[in-house]
């Protein structure tokens, strides 16, 4: 709200010439945007699973899993801990992954 004021906090996230983020607002930024990338497919491979049936111990885990590990991505990625974001978003990836090949079985 510094950066960019109040108008652009209210208003639809337009970029505002001349102004940015930077250090750990414009990582948590990425994160998000990172986040918003990769949510959709587990938000469809849960819908799936949930449609079809196949819930089962596993999944549930996994399902709640991804949720703990893209919340620890996001906050290894705005505090700049690289080694811990990488490790929470390829265990994110590998979950995923799974629940995904989950539902075309």
């Amino acid at each position: 709200m510094k950066t960019f004021g109040a108008k652009w906090v209210l208003s639809n996230r337009t970029p505002v010439e001349g102004k940015h983020l930077e250090g750990w607002t414009a990582r948590c930024e990425r994160a998000h945007n990172n986040l918003k990338d990769n949510l959709p497919a587990f938000i469809a491979a849960i819908l799936l699973l949930g449609m079809t049936n196949r819930f089962d111990n596993q999944t549930a885990f996994l399902a709640v899993f991804y949720v703990v590990v893209r919340i620890g991505h996001y906050i290894s990625y705005g505090i700049g801990n690289v080694p811990a974001r990488a490790i929470f978003y390829f265990s994110g990836l590998l979950s995923n992954t799974y629940l995904l090949i989950k539902v075309l079985i």
